[in-house]
């Protein structure tokens, strides 16, 4: 048995991990969510965190996640009887859930699914179907592996309520419409499935690995002593050594836990509306971004659609989707993204390895730069 409590105390950590998996452009604004799931997690009690394999192979489970604006999100805040909602609609059609888990351990998503499994009086499977933020509801492995995304259930903050039987992309379309009119967001259940088929179409630990990293962000966060974090590298060359700036410590750590690397570092020298044309279906609007790269020279541009989708150096492609590439502000050490940032800031350019199961062929024509509209093969397909 694998099996933890997540309780109220994990919130901070759950949210700061939930901003750093958004790939930066999508983390915004998501605070509003741990306050609201700190008070849920008051009332109803801690949350089982359990592996799959903890589980009858048999239970009925579903994803859960909110698609939309954050924005709308904060400004219209869930009740809470949101996921009743979704477990009652989903029961006519599948069974009652006896277990959920994150469509993506990541961004706001990382929060809803522990608020709908302690509402619901349910475990959170510990794993996700993305690894990050995609904007596509189903850029997943659960499509990758073939599961259904339908039947799909969704309720809005006004409780309007639908059930979708349909396809996948066409499920994206049609909730898309329905989320713009019913005030900006949907709280969505979908791929319903049983435990036992979430072997290899699911990436497991992605909750626990949010809760990691978002200790290691909070430990390195202004205000705490030198080495108070559970930073470790190579033989421990960053921790005590005060000599060491505060965010190559806590760059260190990221890469302790994620395996990511760091592209680059320095000045912020450009950041405003990219001059590529976005694909229709796509939500948000192309931001390009460039960095200057102290220690080199090379000049870092970056494509963002919502998330971070592509990292040029010097013109080269050097990362990109489903790969994580991620911004950490030197000077709050706080994960960050074209909203926040201005011209003249300092920061860190991150790449984080995405999960194995998106480096296929298939999964890279699902969530690589070509499903972006960028005719760039993916670093790795160039390598292959």
């Amino acid at each position: 048995m694998s099996e933890r409590l997540i309780t109220s105390a994990d919130v901070p950590a759950l949210l700061a991990g939930a901003e750093f998996f958004s790939t930066s452009a999508a983390g915004e604004g998501i605070d509003f969510a741990g306050v609201w799931l700190g008070d849920i997690l008051d009332h109803a009690g801690p949350v089982r965190l359990v592996a799959a394999g903890d589980l009858d192979p048999g239970t009925v489970c579903a994803a859960v996640g909110a698609m939309g604006s954050t924005t709308a999100m904060a400004e219209l805040p869930p009740s809470g009887d949101e996921p009743a909602v979704l477990a009652s609609a989903l029961a006519g059609r599948c069974g009652p859930l006896g277990a959920v888990l994150p469509l993506n351990a990541a961004s706001v998503n990382a929060l809803f699914p522990v608020a709908a499994a302690a509402l619901l009086e349910l475990p959170l499977i510990d794993c996700d179907g993305m690894g990050r933020v995609f904007p596509l509801i189903h850029q997943t492995t659960f499509e990758l592996a073939g599961l259904p995304l339908a039947p799909m259930a969704a309720v809005s903050a006004g409780f309007d309520a639908l059930l979708l039987e349909t396809g996948s992309a066409r499920a994206e379309r049609l909730a898309r419409v329905v989320a713009q009119s019913a005030g900006g967001w949907l709280l969505c259940a979908l791929y319903p499935t049983r435990v036992g088929r979430l072997a290899g179409a699911a990436i497991p630990g992605s909750v626990s690995r949010v809760l990691e990293v978002g200790r290691v962000l909070l430990a390195h966060a202004p205000g705490r002593p030198a080495g108070a974090g559970p930073v470790t590298l190579a033989g421990g060359r960053w921790q005590g050594d005060a000599a060491v700036a505060p965010h190559e410590r806590l760059l260190a750590g990221l890469a302790a836990v994620t395996g990511a690397s760091v592209l680059g570092g320095g000045r912020l020298v450009e950041v405003g509306p990219s001059v590529r044309q976005a694909a229709a279906l796509f939500p948000g609007n192309p931001v390009g971004l460039a960095v200057h790269d102290h220690d080199s020279g090379r000049l870092i541009r970056i494509e963002a659609h919502n998330e971070l989708i592509l990292a040029l150096s010097d013109g080269s492609l050097a990362a990109a989707v489903p790969d994580l590439v991620c911004l950490l502000d030197r000077g709050t050490l706080r994960m960050t993204g074209p909203g926040r940032l201005t011209a003249g800031d300092q920061v860190d350019v991150l790449v984080v390895p995405a999960a194995p199961l998106w480096h296929t062929i298939p999964g890279l024509a699902l969530g690589g730069p070509g499903a972006f509209g960028f005719p760039l093969r993916h670093p790795k397909e160039a390598a292959g």
